[in-house]
């Protein structure tokens, strides 16, 4: 059956190919040069207008103000006055619990010293950070400081003066207990700044991942949504906390919480008693003096040890109304109490600094004459049930912290899973795909977690965008990077109509054969059919860093991109024949000159232009390799070609073939479309090239053909795999451009090694494995006969074609080149200049 090719290049088809070289030499045209300059100049003064507001000198004030700030955020500032935060909690709890009363003076000028640098540090924040002016942390900052005051002992000061009456102070010490009772309460605002030491954590590790981030080529800022939504959570963790510690108080015991009740009932109890009995006594004589002594002594043991007892503390002061307080202090003392009773004055309490004024509560019985100096009255010394409450002050206060705490890190864990962590992924998918278009983008355990009822709008929409961007990547290839990163760098409308590229590339067409034919005998089956066979030419091109660019039908472009502009020393196929570059000055030129690619491996490496090229050339022998084994019994083509309609066309030995042409040279990278549909690809005389070679593969009778300037750029062990089968000149050129072509006999090749997860270079010990077997005395009189051909000794050049017939009889190359002399008789035309006109594209 007849071959039907389609014949295009990459950025049209069925067009006469004289049209289209017209217009792929005008889409070089300055209106796109003009454009890009443009761009250039604006990015150019927008990069010179930051250089030099870097560059103005500061002023006193301001190198003032950043020394400042780095003294504010530095870690060393921080962790001190996280330590001082901490002493601030617990330090007045631990002086009533551990100290003595001497010692107050030190530890309440440690209080006042740290008062004093909170005081300056939220000076300095509100001077210094606008964020912070009058915020919610401001303000709790104020009210924990400002709880600091009584810790710093001016409150006992300001209660009990040393003009204060000794009666007075004792009233007015019960006004003291009561107020130490909210101070304590208010003391646990405090807390707040214990998160300052979290963000202090949490910033080194953001500044951490931040680095990672720009190690591996991305800028990973933190999302703003992120930043709000915890800071959020935890202003109402804060809020919540607090509330509830100062709410649970009046809920749980609202008499002792206000003071109604200094001392517990059973010691008001017995104080009432004793006050009743002197009354009953003084008014009645119901009872007598020997009895009340035996009633005063045992309220003074009724905290010993007898069970059921009224339990008090130790009785500092102890007045009875109507009774000379000598007589009753003499009989507390004659009662050799365990604790041992030492009764004092209230000089002695209140005017020698002898006891804290939280210690020593008083209590005067209700009907007790208040106003004089004779009223019932008792003082107790607490001290040891004070020291008790402040331990369990210092667990209540550390048990709040940990809840706090493991309520912020809960409700942030939660923000960070459920949509912090997805929406800075997806900003970093999108700054990721701006900066480099063609990086892996899929995230497997993304995917996995997407899947299923149970999964997150955010895990969906992640996901999602995922797949979209590789759909990108799969839609414009390596020829749309530029496009999928100006559109994702820049805010705006979609804007698809950006200048071009020059750059230089090695292209590759291939085309299937018996296309129409087939298409007719598989139907639907036609479109897996088509990319089963896309799969082998694409995963080759990959594996060898190249990129798959068009399919159109039938028609596969394939670039193997070398660099941005034209690789020096290249000489293009049109330019007049002229002096070509030594190999010494060819790689002087293109010193630094390489492609990141990675291959079928995970991590990319620089790629030279020498090891890009002989890529290009075996990964065209790898799908030819591959397409032999598609073809098997057991290969992945079998089950088409068992379809019913091919066998009947084309009998059962129908094999999948399919035709190749390489050439390199420059073109222009970029859109081509409207605002409706638009294409990447290559627009450059040199696509049509390599579309002219593979339609030629026909005449020649050989699935490859490799142009003259893309051999001479091949390394030599690859050059010496090639064939040199005609020289010849095509449309719209007079330069002889070389046709060669490469001869497979052994039809196995490997993979190219990976170490450590980068692919290596080709070996080529393993890649020449595939001409085993291949006749050297046929190679050697081929290449005699093309030389004396292009020599115009056509008879020498027949006898030597016809040697190498009996050792090839199959081989295409030979017979084309037979049938070019046998139609001129064997003898080379008068003006013979050592090439002919190729006949056809």
């Amino acid at each position: 059956m007849p071959s039907n090719k389609v014949m295009v290049s990459a950025q049209d088809a069925g067009k006469p190919s004289s049209q289209m070289e017209k217009e792929t030499m005008s889409s070089t045209g300055s209106q796109f040069s003009v454009a890009g300059d443009a761009n250039n100049k604006v990015d150019n003064d927008e990069e010179e207008e930051e250089k030099e507001e870097k560059k103005k000198p500061l002023t006193n004030k301001e190198k003032i103000d950043e020394q400042l700030l780095i003294l504010l955020n530095s870690m060393s500032f921080n962790v001190f006055m996280g330590v001082l935060t901490i002493f601030a909690l617990v330090g007045d709890d631990m002086r009533l619990a551990f100290f003595e009363r001497q010692d107050d003076p030190l530890l309440q000028g440690l209080s006042a010293a740290g008062m004093f640098l909170f005081s300056f540090e939220c000076g300095l924040q509100f001077y210094l950070k606008t964020e912070y002016r009058w915020s919610f942390y401001f303000y709790l900052d104020v009210i924990s400081t400002a709880s600091m005051i009584p810790d710093t002992g001016w409150l006992d000061s300001i209660l009990i003066g040393e003009s204060t009456g000794n009666l007075k102070a004792a009233k007015t010490s019960r006004a003291g207990a009561k107020a130490s009772r909210v101070v304590k309460i208010v003391r646990l605002i405090r807390m707040v700044r214990i998160f300052k030491l979290m963000k202090i954590r949490n910033q080194k590790e953001e500044e951490e991942e931040e680095q990672d981030a720009k190690d591996r080529g991305l800028d990973a800022e933190p999302s703003k949504v992120g930043k709000k939504l915890t800071e959020l959570t935890v202003r109402r963790v804060i809020l919540i906390v607090l509330g509830m510690i100062m709410v649970f108080p009046f809920l749980d015991s609202p008499a002792s919480f206000l003071g109604s009740d200094d001392l517990n009932f059973l010691q008001s109890k017995g104080v009432d008693e004793l006050h009743m009995l002197t009354t009953v006594l003084n008014s009645t004589g119901a009872i007598s003096s020997l009895m009340f002594e035996d009633r005063v002594k045992s309220f003074a043991l009724q905290d010993a040890s007898n069970e059921g007892s009224y339990k008090t503390g130790k009785i500092l002061y102890l007045r009875l109304q109507g009774w000379d307080q000598s007589i009753t202090n003499s009989w507390i003392s004659s009662t050799n109490h365990p604790h041992g009773h030492i009764l004092y004055s209230l000089d002695q309490i209140y005017n020698e600094d002898a006891f804290r004024v939280v210690d020593t509560p008083s209590y005067f019985p209700k009907d007790s004459d208040s106003n004089t100096t004779y009223g019932t009255m008792v003082i107790y010394d607490i001290a040891d049930s004070q020291k008790n409450a402040s331990e369990l002050s210092l667990g209540l206060t550390g048990f709040v912290i940990l809840i706090l705490c493991a309520a912020v890190i809960g409700f942030s864990r939660d923000a960070e899973t459920l949509v912090i962590g997805p929406i800075e992924r997806m900003i970093n998918l999108v700054k990721k795909l701006s900066e480099n278009p063609l990086a892996s983008l899929y995230n497997e355990k993304h995917a996995n977690d997407a899947k299923g009822t149970d999964a997150f709008e955010t895990q969906m929409l992640e996901s999602t965008l995922e797949k979209i961007s590789s759909l990108l990547q799969v839609g414009f290839g390596v020829a749309g990077a530029q496009i999928i990163s100006s559109n994702m760098s820049s805010g705006g409308d979609l804007d698809v109509m950006i200048p071009g590229k020059k750059i230089t590339s090695i292209f590759g067409f291939g085309i299937i054969e018996e296309f129409t034919n087939t298409c007719s005998c598989l139907e639907e089956e036609m479109c897996t059919y088509i990319n089963t066979i896309a799969k082998i030419i694409h995963d080759n091109s990959v594996k060898y860093h190249g990129a798959p660019n068009k399919n159109i039908g039938s028609a596969f472009l394939l670039a193997w991109k070398i660099c941005d502009g034209v690789l020096p020393g290249l000489r293009d196929l049109r330019e007049p024949e002229g002096e070509e570059l030594d190999p010494a000055t060819k790689v002087e030129l293109r010193l630094g000159i390489a492609m990141a690619s990675k291959g079928f491996g995970n991590n990319a490496r620089d790629v030279e232009a020498q090891e890009i090229v002989d890529s290009a050339m075996i990964s065209i022998l790898h799908m030819r390799i591959d397409l032999h084994d598609a073809n098997k019994a057991n290969g992945i083509l079998a089950p088409f070609k068992k379809n019913e309609k091919l066998c009947g066309y084309y009998g059962k030995d129908f094999q999948v073939q399919m035709g190749f042409g390489m050439h390199i040279g420059w073109a222009i990278e970029g859109a081509i479309g409207s605002q409706y549909k638009i294409d990447a690809s290559y627009l450059s005389p040199n696509v049509n090239m390599a579309a002219r070679l593979e339609a030629a593969t026909h005449q020649f009778g050989c699935p490859m053909l490799l142009s003259g300037p893309f051999v001479n750029e091949l390394s030599e062990k690859a050059k010496s795999m090639c064939r040199k089968i005609d020289v010849v000149t095509v449309k719209g050129s007079q330069t002889p451009l070389q046709i060669w072509t490469v001869d497979i006999t052994n039809l196995k090749l490997s993979n190219p090694k990976i170490v450590k997860e980068v692919q290596q270079p080709v070996d080529f010990k393993e890649v020449m494995k595939v001409q085993n077997g291949l006749d050297p005395n046929f190679t050697r009189t081929f290449n005699l006969a093309i030389a004396h051909y292009c020599g115009g000794h056509w008879g020498k050049a027949k006898t030597c074609l016809a040697e190498a017939q009996k050792l090839m009889p199959e081989d295409g190359p030979t017979k084309s080149l037979m049938g070019v002399m046998e139609k001129n008789q064997f003898e080379a035309p008068k003006d013979w200049k050592g090439y002919r006109a190729l006949t056809s594209k």
